[in-house]
Parts: structure tokens; C-alpha cells; sequence
């Protein structure tokens, strides 16, 4: 077994991490590369890897890795996918592209890609506090909805797609832990970017996050489970991939396919203090 440690160092718990506890816990010796969002990795002379950081590192991670065996040891912030799921065998995938639990677009999707490295760590999960007031605006998101065969036509304010039963740490898609489906959450526009209708803005968000949903479709908002899903977009917009950037538009596929051989979620060993591992390092 050919392995490799791959160590964001922008993730907020990576001054904790323990490298040789976490190597000794996988009983494997491994080449360790250190990271940051800038860097262009590779693992292609390795048939196993290592994948220590966030979402955003573990997505990264599944653009490059498939077909390898992978471990996900998390020490990011929050951390949504570990919270999920400790063997991940199957991935939503939008045009192919696969992504670990979330693929959201509009209000309030921004918190998770400006969030300041130094303040995540600093802060922790307080560092996206002040990104909820600076992202709380309404949207217009022109959208055709082909879920499952039944079609949905409007402007929206978010779209989210999410396998999950948590995002953001709010954990409100009270159904998924049953079915472990893709879940499609929409909440329509309101109108404009003004004060009144950020009030209206409020309640409907109130009443998913905060209060928990299940299945349903209303005048103001829908959350559905989905095997296929078509979201076709009149203008491109800025979605939140697992907390990474990504401009996508035109016509989004999202279906779930199975990985082979599956993900496996480790716990990570982290150290009060800054870890002497990597003092070393």
C-alpha cells in the first residue's frame, strides 16, 4: 500500500493535529505534503490517501482521488460531511462532478467560501457570525425545477442541494438519516434587495432551519427527497460547493452514484495545544 497524508494548513483545527498519532491510528506510513487553498496537489503515484482538512479540502480531494482508497480525518471548522457519515459508498454528483453534502446557491451560500481562514481559526465556528448579517439579502434566481419528473418554475432566493441532515450546523432536514437521499431545498424570492422584504425573507428561513422540515411543498418553500434532479438556470450564479467556490449555469444534473471503494471517515487525533508533530515539521 502506497500512501499518502495530504494536510491543509488553512483549516481551523491544523495547529492541533497530531501527524504520527493519526498515521499510528491507520497503522501506515505515509509521504505527507502540506497544503494550503493554492495548491495544486497530486496523488497520482499513490493507490491510498490521507485527506486531513474541511469540506472544502475533502472536495478537492474527490476531483482527484477517484478509484483510490481515501480517508477523510477532519480538523476543519464544521466539519458538515464527518457529522454525517463515518463510510461514505455513494456521492451526489452535479454533471458529474462529485461533491460530499452540499451545492447551494443564493441567500446566505456566500458564508461558506468568504469566512476568513485566520478568523476560522481564531473563532472557530463564531467566524461566520458576522458573514450571516454582511450575506443576509434576497435573491432572484430565475429557475426551471425538474425534480423526479414533476417541474417547478419561479425565482428564488436559495437553492440548495444537500445530502445531509445538517448544513451550517443548523441540523433541520429532519428525514435524512431514514432515507439518506439527496434533498432538494428551495425557498422562493421575495422581490428585491430591500429592508421589507428581508423581513419577509426571514420567516420562511425561520421555519426550516431553525424549527427542522420535513418533506413538503408550500407556497413560500419546498424541501424534497429526489433520485434526479434538473435545476436549469436562465444566468449563471455563485454556488457554495462543500464550501468551495464555484460559478455554475445552463442545465445542473444532479444525480447520486456509487464509489468504489468507499470513504472512510476517521476520527482525528488533536492536541489541546499546538501539536509537537508538527512542530517538527
Amino acid at each position: 500500500m502506497k500512501c499518502k497524508l495530504i494536510v491543509n494548513r488553512e483549516s481551523g483545527n491544523y495547529e492541533r493535529l497530531d501527524v504520527d498519532a493519526l498515521l499510528k491510528q491507520l497503522n501506515c506510513n505515509a509521504e505527507v505534503e502540506i497544503i494550503d487553498s493554492n495548491s495544486n496537489w497530486s496523488a497520482d503515484d499513490f493507490d491510498t490517501v490521507i485527506v486531513c482538512g474541511g469540506d472544502g479540502t475533502l472536495h478537492n480531494a474527490l476531483q482527484k482521488c477517484g478509484g483510490k482508497k481515501l480517508y477523510y480525518a477532519p480538523c476543519g471548522t464544521l466539519n458538515e460531511t464527518a457529522f454525517t457519515e463515518k463510510r461514505i459508498d455513494s456521492l451526489c454528483h452535479v454533471n458529474g462532478a462529485p461533491f460530499s453534502y452540499v451545492c447551494a446557491t443564493g441567500s446566505f451560500t456566500e458564508i461558506g467560501y468568504t469566512a476568513k481562514n485566520n478568523c476560522k481559526k481564531r473563532w472557530k465556528a463564531l467566524a461566520y457570525l458576522p458573514q450571516v448579517v454582511k450575506n443576509y439579502r434576497c435573491h432572484e434566481i430565475a429557475a426551471r425545477l425538474n425534480v423526479d419528473g414533476k417541474r417547478f418554475d419561479g425565482a428564488y432566493t436559495l437553492l440548495m442541494v444537500l445530502r445531509s441532515h445538517r448544513c451550517f450546523g443548523f441540523s433541520f432536514n429532519k428525514d435524512y438519516k431514514t432515507t439518506k437521499k439527496n434533498y432538494l431545498v428551495a425557498v422562493k424570492s421575495v422581490g428585491k434587495n430591500s429592508l421589507g422584504n428581508k423581513v419577509k425573507m426571514f420567516f420562511p428561513f425561520f421555519r426550516i432551519f431553525f424549527c427542522g422540515a420535513k418533506p413538503k411543498v408550500t407556497s413560500k418553500w419546498m424541501l424534497l427527497p429526489f433520485n434526479d434532479l434538473t435545476i436549469s438556470l436562465q444566468a449563471p450564479q455563485n454556488f457554495c460547493v462543500d464550501g468551495e467556490k464555484r460559478i455554475l449555469g445552463g442545465k445542473l444534473r444532479f444525480c447520486t452514484q456509487t464509489i468504489e471503494p468507499p470513504i472512510e471517515v476517521v476520527q482525528t487525533p488533536l492536541q489541546r495545544t499546538r501539536a509537537k508533530a508538527f512542530a517538527k515539521r
